[in-house]
């Protein structure tokens, strides 16, 4: 954890009401019977009703979306690479460098983090709002953004909480987004800013910003889960991932250290894993609750803990050097997609 962020939470608890401080008494006691690996205290999101930050809902047929999907992703991926290597001879006809930025990751690394090699953007605070779907699918696409296409992005959460159809402040999934990015494009934050609110969609919005493709981290058994090693070959291939995860208070109080608290539920929060430690043996997480939560609104999360990883799922941005190929995609979406909107 950072110094001043520990100092902050420590003053945080200094201030709180007698009964949060007893429990949070209570709560380390029985954290430290259960032998945790992690601390907690009185961060910004802990006195916001867990229903208004975890909104995330899966879809009840997840196991035949994933398959549905990824057939689909692989023909997008054509597309993608055929788009690049027409552009990549074009270039090299005008004897210009090619703009492509390779991502030094591998799987078989003990270690890798995109946070630690600045390739993530900030943190935001989706408020009292159970947007957390919304902030993880346009965490993983500016991630994605900025180590694929060297582009650093603001994009408007606002615009997909109001108009991607993805879901509101009650609930939503985040791969629902990620359709929206490909048939609409998204906004900038600078022109539809975020209000934690639902409100009805402006419907003129320049939407500059789109996805090629995405598709789900593959799985095996019929578990909801990836393995490990699949989650590593994602991160590597296309950067951070979206993810669902169990949140409970714990999850919600948590400051530092490896989370291992390994609670069974149906997960109900959407978060983005940017990286992994295995001598930690756990994922790095980038959460939407501000830099007053954990170490500075991140996590180390135990690979096996609390459902991490359900429904993983990655986005691949359109990079600048080729015109978009509306009706390609179009033929394999089978939904609309508009052309893209510049004003």
């Amino acid at each position: 954890m950072a110094q001043k962020n520990k100092a902050l939470l420590i003053q945080r608890e200094k201030t709180a009401s007698p009964e949060v401080k007893n429990r949070l008494i209570k709560a380390r006691q029985e954290n430290i019977r259960n032998q945790y690996t992690f601390t907690i205290g009185f961060t910004t999101a802990s006195e916001i009703p867990l229903e208004k930050l975890a909104g995330t809902r899966p879809p009840e047929n997840l196991q035949q979306e994933i398959i549905t999907q990824n057939t689909k992703a692989e023909q997008l991926l054509k597309i993608d690479a055929e788009a690049t290597e027409l552009a990549r001879k074009d270039y090299a006809r005008r004897k210009l460098p090619f703009p492509i930025f390779r991502n030094i990751c591998y799987a078989g690394l003990p270690s890798y983090n995109y946070e630690a090699l600045h390739k993530v953007t900030p943190i935001e605070d989706q408020g009292r709002c159970g947007s957390c779907w919304d902030f993880a699918a346009v965490g993983a696409y500016e991630c994605a953004s900025l180590i694929f296409n060297n582009q650093t992005l603001d994009i408007s959460e606002q615009d997909v909480l109001d108009c991607s159809g993805g879901g509101n402040c009650e609930s939503g999934w985040y791969t629902n987004v990620f359709d929206y990015m490909i048939s609409h494009g998204v906004a900038t934050a600078s022109t539809y800013p975020y209000t934690a609110n639902d409100n009805p969609c402006p419907g003129s919005l320049s939407t500059p910003y789109r996805a090629v493709a995405w598709g789900y981290v593959p799985t095996t058994g019929g578990s909801p889960i990836p393995s490990v090693q699949a989650i590593k070959e994602a991160l590597c291939q296309y950067g951070p991932v979206a993810v669902a995860v169990f949140v409970t208070p714990n999850f919600e109080n948590y400051t530092s250290g490896v989370f291992n608290e390994k609670a069974p539920g149906l997960v109900n929060h959407a978060v983005v894993l940017v990286g992994w430690d295995d001598s930690k043996h756990a994922w790095r997480l980038r959460n939407s609750w501000g830099t007053g939560w954990g170490e500075d609104g991140y996590m180390w999360i135990d690979y096996d803990s609390n459902s991490i990883g359900y429904g993983a799922a990655w986005v691949k941005s359109k990079p600048n050097f080729y015109a978009f190929p509306i009706a390609k995609i179009q033929s394999i979406t089978q939904f609309e997609v508009k052309p893209i909107m510049n004003k």
